[in-house]
């Protein structure tokens, strides 16, 4: 995991604002969810939570991108290494994949959920760092 926290544009650590999230855990059960390098979390509309089209032209960090993917896939919350010691967990509600593809490789969160992210995101900044993990 050193090696991977190294990588050129990551951030060692989330704020360290106290009660802020280090990264976000999604889990995905009883849902069959193929792995992508470049999935998606959605709300129920559809709008982009975190994912493909998420980043500014500049943000992404193309490398540990490509390397890496922009999220982790991990059997457990606990084993997910990228998303530090203190995530955010959500449950997903479904998932969907992009236009004109069988694959399923985008999430779809609450629309609570999707709020809940992006509040925890304004403090951390996790989601800019790829902290992010689905497990399934």
């Amino acid at each position: 995991m050193a090696a991977l926290l190294a990588a050129p544009g990551f951030a060692q650590r989330a704020s360290a604002q106290p009660g802020s999230y280090t990264g976000l855990v999604i889990v995905v059960r009883a849902i069959h969810l193929d792995r992508s390098i470049s999935p998606a979390v959605l709300s129920p509309a559809g709008e982009i939570i975190y994912g493909r089209g998420w980043w500014k032209p500049g943000q992404l960090n193309d490398d540990f991108a490509e390397r890496y993917g922009i999220v982790e896939y991990a059997p457990t919350p606990e084993t997910a290494n990228r998303v530090g010691p203190r995530p955010l967990v959500v449950f997903a509600i479904g998932v969907t994949g992009p236009a004109l593809s069988n694959f399923k490789t985008d999430v779809v969160v609450s629309d609570e959920d999707a709020l809940r992210i992006r509040d925890a995101n304004t403090r951390s900044r996790f989601l800019q760092q790829m902290r992010v993990a689905f497990v399934n």
